[in-house]
C-alpha cells in the first residue's frame, strides 16, 4: 500500500500531494475507459440503480 506525502509549498498556501508513486492504470483499464458502448452500459446500470432508490423512497 502506497503512502501519500504532503509538502508545504514555499510561500504558504495549500499543501501539494506527491502522486509520483501512484499506480498507473493497466492497458485493459484504459481500454475499458475509452470504450463508449461499455461506458454507456455502465451509465444505464447506474441510472437504473438510482431510479430504484428513488422509487423505493416514494413508497
Amino acid at each position: 500500500m502506497s503512502q501519500l506525502t504532503m509538502h508545504e509549498p514555499a510561500g504558504g498556501g495549500d499543501p501539494i500531494v506527491d502522486l509520483s508513486k501512484a499506480p498507473l492504470p493497466t492497458t485493459k483499464t484504459l481500454r475499458t475507459r475509452r470504450n463508449v458502448p461499455f461506458q454507456f452500459l455502465r451509465f444505464v446500470a447506474f441510472d437504473l440503480r438510482i431510479m430504484r432508490m428513488v422509487i423505493k423512497g416514494h413508497h
